[in-house]
């Protein structure tokens, strides 16, 4: 919504966001023959063009917000008589109170802390499920760097991706590759992966032909 509302104008969004145009309208003096006439009632200062201007804007926004509405929530927001405070009906709507916001982002970050592929998880499944976490995180404010988000993704696919994993590292790629482009790049070693781990009789049998798991 706020991107859409900022492609309709500069300010559009700006009134969702601070609230509506409050019109001022000062009184005009009145001249001397009103006051010989009765001191008649001093007029007021019409809307000048910058005002009418805002209050398009003001009324662009709140028109809308009011169509993105589902028909179900249209009750919530019939007496708001300004785009901002639709706006913050809905922000408590959807996002909850501030303990509810940090109960989420609580539970984002120990998803990300304890990621581990699901048994008989697909590779495409996974990354699929790691990248809706680093989402959450995002819209949270919480960026990671590439390094790190590579490195807890790869090491929560299982140590049969292993041998992957310190090829990757080995030429530093870790560090400059995004998550999207890793994610292709495993792709393209998946179907070997999975053909050497089964070929070598699974996971125990995996690991004691593997170089960096031999026991002495």
């Amino acid at each position: 919504m706020e991107m859409y509302l900022k492609r309709l104008g500069r300010d559009v969004w700006r009134f969702v966001e601070e609230g509506p145009h409050v019109l001022v309208l000062a009184p005009v003096q009145a001249n001397g023959a009103q006051e010989r006439l009765g001191g008649a009632q001093s007029a007021l200062n019409r809307p000048t063009n910058n005002d009418l201007d805002k209050m398009e804007k003001d009324a662009t926004a709140f028109y809308e917000i009011s169509c993105g509405i589902a028909p179900d929530n249209f009750d919530i927001i019939i007496n708001c008589k300004y785009a901002k405070e639709i706006w913050d009906v809905l922000k408590n709507l959807y996002q909850g109170s501030e303990q509810a916001q940090d109960k989420k982002l609580t539970t984002t970050l120990k998803e990300f802390t304890n990621f581990k592929a699901l048994p008989g998880e697909s590779l495409d499944d996974s990354f699929k499920r790691f990248n809706l976490i680093i989402t959450k995180l995002s819209n949270a404010g919480i960026i990671r760097r590439n390094h790190e988000t590579n490195l807890k993704f790869l090491n929560g696919l299982g140590r049969h991706w292993t041998i992957v994993e310190m090829i990757v590292q080995g030429d530093r790629k870790i560090h400059t590759l995004s998550l999207f482009k890793l994610y292709g790049e495993l792709q393209a070693q998946e179907s070997t992966v999975l053909k050497d781990y089964v070929d070598m009789g699974g996971p125990l049998a995996w690991m004691a032909q593997t170089p960096q798991f031999k026991t002495p």
